[in-house]
């Protein structure tokens, strides 16, 4: 097994996991609730909403001191700037006046962000995607940074500058994250958030000399897996285990041209993390196996395989050992790129099989001399990039080519050699 796809993978799990844990923080209870929270005002974008009654009491002091007492709604207004001038009124510091503005734009603004998410939706694990199977949308991320710009924009108008604030990286990401925990209760997510954060330290740890090590990262998430297994049900267990595995994760990185259904990723899901458990495939794991724990390891796999061919049937048992072919991959992405479908990477895949086995047959065949031979496979070579950039087009075979996608048609025949040039 080719270790840098696990490597590659184990290091987005590491890093969707500080994002995780970001948008939780991100998303956490205040620790002590907010003295006021005034009523949203009018911009430009948002109409003017009448004022929520309040029965918080402020006391002002006055020059004679003597205490009197006034009903918040004296001074507030839908107007931004008419609130202002009020607060300026009773003799509020600058400093004040600016700390509740910010904070009161800053609810507005978010009430509106979070109406861009538009109704909840389940989670689909099942669907073949980025890391964790958290995929951004870019429009979103796009009207977020427009409602940013526009929330600055007023607090300069009304304050003269609005707060200095650090990008948000998690723009465009926060509902699909906060979407991965929706099978868990508020008062478990935090402890599972913790146990997560530990493993995140230990990965850290052990990524300290470099490259982290299949092993020790396995092992690691495994043992994090059992202390969830204490504080989750069984079913519970099932689900997380089904968006942040590194199984559930190689699956969807995997299975893209196969586009399982829920229920057909539920059980091959259950099926590899079995074979995973026992023998770490998740993490590169039994690679230096020998005798019989070998011989033992390959029974396993191929009670596996027949178990998923029976469970699929063969015509989809074929799409899913196709989907996990790296050639395959490859060939989907560049059509999916390109626009064209599942149906032209499936077009460019039969394409290679057939050139294969007709320069296999070649290669074999000695009733032909050498030369025969080279040439014979030149021929099936060219034909066949001809036939892969009439499918993909010009623009996206350059794209596959570029992406190394191609690298099997040099087996059909290699490179010609560079003519040398002459010295002058």
């Amino acid at each position: 097994m080719n270790s840098r796809p696990i490597l590659a993978i184990l290091l987005l799990t590491n890093a969707a996991t500080l994002l995780a844990l970001g948008v939780v923080w991100k998303n956490r209870a205040p620790t002590s609730a907010p003295q006021t929270s005034p009523a949203p005002r009018a911009t430009a974008a948002s109409p003017a909403a009448a004022p929520k009654e309040r029965k918080v009491v402020v006391t002002q002091t006055v020059t004679n001191a003597v205490a009197q007492k006034f009903d918040w709604r004296a001074v507030e207004s839908d107007d931004y700037k008419k609130y202002i001038a009020n607060l300026r009124s009773i003799g509020c510091p600058e400093k004040t006046i600016r700390d509740i503005i910010v904070a009161d734009v800053n609810e507005l603004f978010e009430s509106r962000r979070k109406e861009l998410a538009g109704p909840k939706k389940k989670f689909e694990f099942w669907k073949p995607g980025m890391m964790m199977g958290a995929n951004i949308d870019p429009d979103r991320t796009e009207k977020e940074r427009a409602l940013n710009k526009e929330k600055r924009a007023l607090l300069t108008d009304l304050l003269g500058s609005a707060p200095e604030e650090k990008p948000d990286l998690l723009a465009g990401m926060t509902s699909q994250l906060d979407a991965m925990f929706d099978f868990l209760p508020t008062e478990k997510r935090s402890k599972v958030m913790e146990l997560m954060q530990d493993m995140q330290t230990k990965m850290q740890k052990a990524m300290k000399n470099g490259a982290p090590d299949p092993e020790d990262m396995g092992k690691v998430m495994k043992d994090m897996e059992a202390e969830i297994g204490r504080v989750l049900t069984p079913e519970e267990l099932l689900d997380y285990n089904l968006r942040f595995s590194m199984t559930s994760n190689m699956m969807r990185m995997q299975l893209a041209g196969f586009e399982p259904s829920e229920q057909e990723f539920l059980d091959l899901f259950k099926k590899r993390k079995a074979f995973d458990d026992e023998y770490r495939g998740a993490f590169g794991g039994g690679l230096n196996l020998k005798g019989e724990e070998l011989e033992k390891k390959k029974a396993a796999e191929k009670q596996l395989d027949d178990s998923m061919k029976t469970q699929l049937g063969q015509a989809r048992y074929d799409d899913y050992k196709r989907a996990q072919d790296y050639t395959f991959q490859a060939m989907y992405r560049t059509a999916d790129r390109e626009g064209l479908g599942k149906e032209a990477a499936v077009k460019v895949y039969d394409m290679k099989k057939a050139a294969e086995d007709a320069a296999t047959k070649i290669r074999n065949d000695r009733a032909r001399s050498q030369e025969e031979r080279t040439a014979a496979l030149r021929s099936i070579r060219e034909e066949t990039e001809r036939s892969v950039k009439g499918v993909f087009g010009e623009k996206g075979y350059s794209s596959y080519e570029r992406n190394n996608g191609a690298y099997w048609l040099r087996g059909l025949s290699p490179d010609p050699a560079p003519v040398p040039t002459a010295k002058p």
